[in-house]
């Protein structure tokens, strides 16, 4: 009996310890206290921990590293004892401690925010070792500062303010109008969207015009390049053409260099003689007779004047046929007469070589042709007779004797005048009479 009651009473006492072991294995898990890791203490000072308690976690890039097991206020600020579960986990040391929240009405954590990495000289350290360099991680028991997060406490005086300026009706007065606006806004943008519209139809039709326009100035663009380049392509021959001109008149100017020389002497040559030529000339009119020549004028004046009679009774029977037959054949002696004299002066220059006789035959071929540019004034004088006989008879009818007389005087005048032209035409002077004689203008010429 008494064996038995002892195990019944061992065996109660041993249910006892082992509950009371489980129970504070329990509340040791609860607690979250692990005997196998080792860990380490940060204290943390917030001037305000905004509804922060002991056991709520700490978190590490999100993740829960451990817990708060003690909260200390002071005059300053509150100090916030922060376990670290392991001590393998490194913090660097200017890492952010912010006290914040899950929610509204979440739960409250601090969150440990790295700023930087780890160099690799700081993957060695312990943070529960003496020699911890509190320069590079977090040591056990470092002091640091955290930052208050935004809680329901910060929010209230927020949604207090909102909830006092959404009752206010001004608030609504002002979203009224604001409303307004908006849908005065909406109907200008309309329009402005219609006008857009018009204005866009209208720039495709400029566009559209814009672009029939460049395609024509493309074209005229085109033409004009084709045009230009044929025209260069012309002024590249012109300036070819020049070139090959250029080059056929350098070597025209130096083969006739020496023909051109000889004629600037025989110019030099030939202005040489007209010099002494006009000496002689002077010196003749210097041993002229000037009393035999004046009364060569008188002379030549009677002569004149006898021969304008004879003028006026030839004029007077220019209305004679036979004389306008007689007239033409005279005119026709003295071309024939000119022609000889050229013939035989040809003939003379190739027969003798005497420069003064050949002088002499130049000065009777030019007074042959001044006698037939005479001949040849004298058929005008014909045909104008012949153009005033019809008007002499009709004034002879029909106009006064005045009139008559002074169409007569003017043909008396005229007649005058180109006799004493005729004489001076056929004035000309010979070296001597001796050299060659003056032929008989009456005698008839003899016809070659």
């Amino acid at each position: 009996m008494l064996r038995s009651r002892t195990i019944r009473e061992g065996s109660v006492g041993l249910l006892a310890l082992i509950g009371i072991a489980l129970f504070g294995a329990v509340a040791l898990w609860l607690r979250g206290i692990n005997f196998t890791e080792k860990s380490y203490q940060v204290i943390a000072q917030f001037p305000n921990v905004n509804g922060i308690q002991v056991g709520d976690s700490v978190r590490y890039r999100g993740l829960k590293v451990g817990k708060i097991t003690d909260i200390m206020p002071g005059t300053n600020g509150v100090d916030v004892m922060m376990e670290i579960s392991s001590s393998d986990l490194l913090i660097p040391k200017n890492a952010l401690i912010q006290a914040s929240s899950s929610g509204l009405i979440g739960e409250t954590f601090v969150a440990i925010i790295p700023q930087n990495q780890l160099p690799d000289q700081a993957q060695a350290t312990n943070p529960l070792s003496q020699n911890c360099d509190s320069s590079l991680i977090i040591c056990n028991n470092d002091r640091l500062e955290g930052q208050p997060g935004i809680t329901l406490d910060d929010l209230m005086p927020l949604m207090y303010q909102m909830s006092t300026l959404y009752s206010d009706p001004r608030f609504f007065d002002n979203i009224n109008t604001a409303v307004q606006n908006t849908s005065m806004a909406a109907g200008e943008a309309t329009q402005l969207s219609r006008d857009l519209s018009v204005l866009v139809k209208d720039l495709r039709g400029q566009l559209k015009t814009f672009s029939n326009t460049a395609n024509a100035i493309t074209k005229v663009a085109e033409n004009s390049s084709e045009q230009i380049a044929s025209t260069a392509e012309q002024y590249k021959k012109t300036a070819n053409q020049i070139s090959e001109l250029t080059t056929s008149v350098n070597q025209l100017v130096t083969q006739n260099r020496s023909n051109l020389v000889a004629t600037l002497d025989n110019i030099k040559t030939t202005s040489d003689r007209l010099q002494n030529l006009t000496v002689q000339i002077d010196k003749s009119l210097g041993n002229t007779n000037t009393e035999q020549l004046v009364q060569n004028l008188e002379t030549l004046t009677a002569n004149a004047a006898e021969a304008s009679a004879n003028l006026k009774d030839i004029s007077a029977t220019f209305s004679n046929p036979n004389n306008l037959v007689t007239l033409q054949q005279t005119l026709d002696s003295a071309r024939v007469t000119f022609v000889n004299a050229q013939k035989i002066t040809a003939d003379l220059e190739q027969i003798t070589g005497d420069p003064a006789f050949v002088n002499n035959v130049k000065n009777l071929v030019n007074g042959l042709g001044n006698l037939v540019s005479s001949t040849e004034q004298l058929e005008q004088q014909v045909q104008t007779t012949q153009i005033l006989e019809p008007v002499q008879q009709q004034l002879s009818l029909g106009s006064s004797t005045d009139n008559f007389n002074l169409a007569e005087k003017s043909l008396k005048l005229e007649s005058t005048e180109q006799n004493v032209l005729l004489e001076k035409e056929t004035n000309f002077h010979l070296n001597s009479s001796a050299d060659f004689p003056v032929p008989e203008l009456n005698k008839q010429p003899k016809r070659f």
